[in-house]
């Protein structure tokens, strides 16, 4: 049990590293104990993670340029920055004033001049972004669906699923159970079985602050906890049902009305506590 607990955390750790997805897929498939639909969902997440990932980072690749560099400005040899004037904040009388027409016609001579000073037209550029911003969102996407599987398989795991019976191997019981269905044996042994008396089934009970047993045999019903021990003949039983997925109820009728008994359990053991208890009645009933 501490071992799966053990490569199940290493897996969720090499998911969350993004980098090591390919070995968590590795080892969830190999080595864990998960549910195979949520295995398929977490392998389709994560793959789709993964390419998106190799994609973004493809994308930002630089490309170099091999044709040269080209500077934004025009160089004219001889003239240096020691040339400049003593007085840069003082404009010379003898310059004339440049209105914004001549402006733009000279930028629009020297980008005339200059045809390489802006290789990238600008919807390039906007259509690169635009690129890089779907492929972040689609990264984003699947990180998030992936994180939302694993939390809940880890929520799962961490609510007893896996729970073992320790009385029974509950994997020998066939359900839905026939007239002729034949019954695993049950190493229970605090209850002393009168003559003919055989034991069906047995799980403990999770009730907080008074854990204890639950017994079914082919004649009662047997409650063990810290308050006490019930027996529950099952000719006494009215009705058997499950109140939610951990408990389940047993009313008995009785002279004074009836009495309903309450019984906590793993989820995992509930439907074999159902099940066994209405076959045992049936058979009750039927002989």
């Amino acid at each position: 049990m501490q071992r799966d607990k053990v490569l199940s955390i290493i897996t969720i750790i090499c998911f969350c590293s993004i980098v090591l997805i390919p070995l968590g897929l590795a080892l969830m498939w190999f080595m864990t104990v998960w549910k195979k639909k949520r295995k398929i969902i977490i392998t389709g997440a994560g793959s789709l993670l993964y390419i998106a990932i190799v994609a973004f980072v493809l994308l930002l690749e630089p490309s170099y340029n091999t044709g040269g560099v080209s500077l934004p400005f025009k160089y004219k040899g001889g003239e240096t920055a020691y040339d400049a004037p003593a007085n840069p904040g003082r404009p010379n009388k003898k310059e004339k004033k440049i209105s914004p027409v001549s402006d733009k016609k000279q930028k629009s001579e020297k980008s005339a001049e200059n045809p390489d000073e802006e290789r990238l037209p600008r919807s390039v550029k906007k259509q690169g972004g635009r690129v890089l911003g779907r492929s972040f969102y689609v990264f984003l996407f699947f990180f998030i669906i992936l994180i939302l599987v694993l939390w809940r398989n880890f929520r799962a795991a961490g609510k007893k699923s896996d729970y073992e019976n320790p009385y029974v191997d509950t994997n020998l019981y066939k359900l839905p159970l026939t007239e002729d269905a034949k019954i695993p044996m049950v190493h229970f042994l605090r209850l002393k079985t009168n003559p003919g008396e055989r034991i069906l089934y047995a799980t403990e009970t999770t009730q907080k602050d008074n854990e204890g047993d639950f017994v079914v045999t082919d004649k009662r019903t047997v409650i063990f906890s810290k308050t006490g021990t019930k027996e529950i003949p099952l000719s006494s039983l009215s009705a058997v049902l499950s109140v939610s997925n951990s408990v389940m109820q047993l009313t008995v009728a009785g002279e004074e009305g009836e009495q309903k008994h309450y019984i906590f359990m793993p989820e995992s053991q509930m439907r074999y506590a159902l099940a066994i208890v209405r076959w045992a009645f049936g058979k009750i009933a039927s002989s």
